[in-house]
């Protein structure tokens, strides 16, 4: 990627990133395939204590050395990626990242996104070679599938197999 796309990517990453800030904020719309919603008050308390922790232990970059310490499957971990990293996937995979992912892992993808201080286990900083060391497929798969003990959860069944690819192309962009 050219530095003039990538910074075009950035930019539009961060106008994304307000634009769906600001409509969160003001009760904007959302798509329902890319935000998971609760049903009721009750379910959303459930999904906020299931996952409130305090920020004392910060994520063990030693624990998630390779895939297999991800606990991925070989299978995942040797799956290809069907989209190609173009200016089209990352625009998407921005505004994905934007929608489901800033809360946690931050706008940069430090981990330091807004409730990331309450979590147990700090995010992922994805920039972490413990992060970017992981093949596409692995990374699909913790997405996909989520991290066990850990307040990563499953998007699986949020968002569609190609919209993950998508996040996987963006995520790569915390690496260069």
């Amino acid at each position: 990627m050219t530095g003039i796309t990538q910074k075009l990517v950035v930019a539009l990453a961060v106008s994304l990133v307000a634009a769906l800030l600001l409509a969160a904020c003001g009760g904007g719309p959302s798509s329902p395939s890319t935000v998971q919603q609760a049903d009721t008050p009750a379910e959303e308390t459930q999904h906020m204590q299931a996952h409130e922790h305090d920020d004392e232990h910060a994520h063990d970059a030693d624990e998630h050395m390779s895939a297999m310490g991800h606990d991925v499957p070989e299978e995942a971990d040797a799956m290809l990626n069907p989209i190609q990293a173009d200016d089209e996937s990352l625009v998407a995979g921005a505004a994905l990242y934007a929608a489901n992912c800033v809360v946690c892992h931050g706008e940069t993808g430090q981990g330091d996104g807004p409730t990331a201080k309450e979590l147990e286990k700090k995010p992922a900083d994805l920039h972490a070679d413990h992060v970017q060391d992981n093949s596409d497929g692995a990374l699909f798969h913790i997405i996909s599938h989520g991290r066990p003990d850990t307040p990563m959860p499953a998007w699986e069944d949020v968002l569609s197999e190609e919209e993950r690819w998508h996040v996987v192309n963006f995520l790569r962009t915390f690496g260069e």
